[in-house]
């Protein structure tokens, strides 16, 4: 006797079925992982670029308000606003004239000036310790005629 209408079954029928379905799940949660994480990569990308831009167009106001500081004489000054080409928009630079002499190798005194920069955006008003960008203290010496020597002491960039 033939069976020709009957098919007979495996134990491994449908097997395939399951492991494809498996497949295209795991690829699908692989994809939507790696769409996520240049989502937020690209979310990222303009927040960072403006900081980087505020960073730069300080770090241009600095140098430009210790080229500016150079030819002063040692006395009390206030902060000034420098204007920045970066879509950043103005910077204001404060600084804190110091006047001083340190002993020199001979015993006499050497005169110096140490100035310390804070540049920061121009809100209308002296930089917020809170808003500032760049903080830089700088040597000047002698303190009086003209400077023969320019020391950066420390620059510290925050974020």
């Amino acid at each position: 006797m033939s069976r020709l209408g009957t098919r007979q079954t495996h134990q491994d029928s449908g097997a395939a079925l399951l492991l494809a379905i498996g497949f295209v799940l795991m690829i699908s949660v692989i994809v939507a992982g790696l769409a996520a994480l240049a989502t937020s990569g690209l979310n990222n990308r303009t927040t960072l670029e403006v900081l980087r831009n505020r960073q730069y167009a300080a770090d241009g106001a600095i140098e430009q308000a210790i080229s500016q500081a150079r030819v002063l004489t040692c006395s009390p000054t206030t902060g000034f606003l420098v204007d920045s080409s970066f879509s950043s928009g103005p910077i204001r630079v404060d600084w804190l004239n110091v006047c001083g002499s340190v002993p020199a190798s001979d015993g006499s005194a050497y005169p110096q000036r140490n100035v310390v920069f804070s540049a920061c955006p121009d809100l209308g008003a002296a930089c917020d310790p809170a808003q500032i960008v760049i903080r830089a203290q700088v040597n000047f010496e002698p303190a009086s005629g003209t400077v023969t020597r320019t020391i950066v002491q420390s620059w510290s960039v925050k974020r």
